[in-house]
């Protein structure tokens, strides 16, 4: 089984509501079971979006939804809210609008948020967390440093 850090209640939660697209019982969801859990969900949902749904889900190319695809799915959906709060948290110090962050930058935010780090500790972060090599850190370096 992949790695999804779920607890055991979150599991259990989950696999019913698999359970529930798994109409045939299979262990696996098929592309009409999915498209028909999408209908109930959305009565405009056409087939080519439920296939193209499968398609980015079935990471084995199956053609079915396996449990682990599936919590696939769960994580990424869960995850999102929290990669947009980060997005917003990077842009709102993004004071050039350039998409990086400098050290001036990275240094108000630190102080925004109550930590006064010297200018080593700033250069440290930077260091470490600039994979690029420009000396300003880029959304996905930013996440990174952050563990995300």
């Amino acid at each position: 089984m992949a790695e999804h850090d779920f607890s055991e209640e979150d599991l259990s939660k989950i696999r019913v509501v698999f359970d529930g697209f798994d109409v045939d019982g299979q262990g696996s969801i098929s592309s009409t079971e999915l498209q028909a859990a999408l209908t109930a969900l959305d009565a405009s949902t056409t087939p080519e979006f439920a296939e193209a749904v499968m398609k980015n889900l079935d990471d084995d190319h199956s053609g079915d939804l396996s449990f682990d695809e599936f919590l696939d799915m769960v994580k990424a959906v869960k995850t999102k809210p929290q990669e947009d709060s980060l997005l917003t948290v990077f842009k709102s110090h993004d004071a050039s609008g350039n998409g990086t962050l400098n050290r001036s930058e990275i240094r108000g935010a630190m102080r925004e948020s109550g930590m006064k780090l010297s200018d080593r500790a700033i250069d440290y972060l930077v260091n470490k967390a600039d994979t690029s090599g420009d000396g300003e850190i880029n959304y996905e370096e930013f996440c990174k440093l952050l563990g995300r």
